[in-house]
């Protein structure tokens, strides 16, 4: 009997190890499936991670000023301060060759119609020293376009006075294969007479290249690559400080801020890069001062970038 109830104890204390294991067991996978869930959360809200090689830079602050009237000023894909100190802003492929002048407020006070002009595919608008508006049409999603060209366009007589057409050197096969589709451009900023192109970085490795085109109207210049970064998210805009010491490159949730006095070398200077938050498809950008920036969505909004004082 003794023995009996002995093997009926040992066989309790079994089924009570083998539920507590089990217990045990659930509550380590519990804990694996938190934990992957909470990886796999962080890695979402990582989304634009900061780029290697860049000091993150927090002192600035964010602000949205106003929004532009959609049915005024349909898209935002360019921006650049006036003669008159207001801002001239563009729509990309698909729509008129048309610059739209607006105020700090959003308002539109000029729709100018750019004569001698064809919006291919406007994607920045940049002012030279010697007061001209240039319009990058170098739009190049499909990595296929043998048109690209900068307009020079006289801000007082609306119209294309020259044309800068060129052709990238590494380019060989029109598409190229899709690792190497790194032929877009969306920001490009002159200085010194030159023009500098930043590629968007759609091909293999986040590169980020550097051509420069040298103001000439007339023949097709070949330009190749003078240099190249890798950067995390798509550059949409590019321009430089009044003092000519920073550029500022826009990418999605960030402004990439080099400091360097040449922009040939502008990859090799001081890096940082400014957190925007949600700015959505922010596209336009350009200096009001040597430090704050103006930036401008596809929806119109606007927002001032500025370094607190």
């Amino acid at each position: 009997m003794k023995d009996k109830l002995l093997e009926i104890g040992v066989g309790l204390c079994l089924l009570v190890a083998v539920a507590c294991d089990t217990g045990s067991a659930k509550n380590e996978d519990a804990n694996l499936d938190s934990s992957a869930k909470k990886e796999k959360k962080e890695k979402k809200k990582d989304k634009n991670p900061a780029s290697e090689g860049f000091a993150v830079n927090n002192n600035y602050d964010l602000l949205e000023v106003s929004k532009m009237g959609k049915k005024t000023v349909p898209e935002s894909s360019g921006l650049e301060a006036s003669g008159d100190g207001n801002f001239w802003t563009h729509p990309d492929a698909g729509n008129e060759a048309v610059l739209y002048k607006v105020n700090q407020s959003g308002e539109l006070l000029e729709t100018m119609a750019v004569q001698g002009a064809k919006n291919n595919d406007w994607e920045d608008v940049t002012r030279g020293d010697d007061g001209f508006l240039y319009i990058g049409d170098m739009g190049n999603n499909e990595n296929t376009r043998k048109d690209l060209q900068i307009l020079k366009v006289d801000e007082k007589a609306k119209k294309v006075v020259a044309s800068i057409p060129f052709k990238y050197a590494d380019q060989t096969e029109f598409p190229p294969s899709k690792a190497n589709q790194n032929f877009d451009v969306e920001g490009f900023l002159m200085h010194n007479n030159a023009f500098y192109l930043f590629t968007k970085n759609r091909g293999k490795g986040d590169w980020v290249k550097l051509y420069k085109v040298a103001n000439q109207p007339g023949a097709s210049q070949t330009v190749a690559p003078l240099d190249s970064i890798q950067i995390s998210t798509k550059i949409t805009a590019a321009d430089v400080s009044p003092d000519g010491r920073h550029i500022a490159l826009l990418g999605e949730g960030w402004v990439y801020l080099f400091e360097e006095s040449s922009p040939e070398g502008v990859f090799k200077g001081k890096k940082e890069q400014i957190p925007l938050g949600k700015v959505g498809q922010a596209e336009g950008l350009v200096f009001v001062n040597d430090s704050d920036m103006m930036i401008s969505n596809e929806a119109g909004r606007l927002f001032m970038l500025s370094l607190r004082k």
